[in-house]
C-alpha cells in the first residue's frame, strides 16, 4: 500500500514517504468513518493535530518535509537515481523514517 510513497511519492520529490506515511499510520488510530456526526468531527480535529505535530517535528529534524529538498536530488532522472544509490541515500531515507517512528509512537500513546 505505502510502496507509491517512495522518492516524494513515486520519485516525484514531493512529501517525503516516511511523512506521508506517517499521516496514514496516525490516520489508523486517529482517524473517522462518518465525517458528518459531530464525534467524528472532534476526532478528526485530533487526527489533524497529531499530524501536524509530526510534520512540525520533521521539519524541525530535517529542515523540509519535501524529498527533492532533502536529498537535493531530482528522483525522475535517471542520473540522480544513479546518484542516491551511489551516496546510499537509502540509509539516510530509513534513519529518517526510524526517527519519525519515534514521533509517530509519542504521539499515539499521548491518546
Amino acid at each position: 500500500m505505502a510502496t507509491s510513497l517512495g522518492g516524494g511519492v513515486a520519485r516525484w520529490g514531493t512529501v517525503c514517504g516516511a511523512v506521508s506515511g506517517g499521516a496514514l499510520m496516525l490516520g489508523s488510530f486517529f482517524g473517522i468513518t462518518k465525517a458528518e456526526e459531530a464525534e467524528e468531527k472532534a476526532q478528526r480535529d485530533k487526527n489533524y493535530a497529531k499530524v501536524q505535530e509530526m510534520i512540525r517535528q520533521f521539519e524541525k529534524n530535517f529542515g523540509t518535509i519535501q524529498c527533492r529538498d532533502i536529498i537535493h536530488l531530482n528522483l525522475l532522472d535517471p542520473e540522480d537515481r544513479k546518484k542516491f544509490e551511489e551516496r546510499d541515500l537509502r540509509k539516510q531515507c530509513a534513519q529518517m523514517v526510524a526517527k519519525n517512528l519515534e514521533c509517530i509512537r509519542r504521539l499515539i500513546d499521548e491518546k
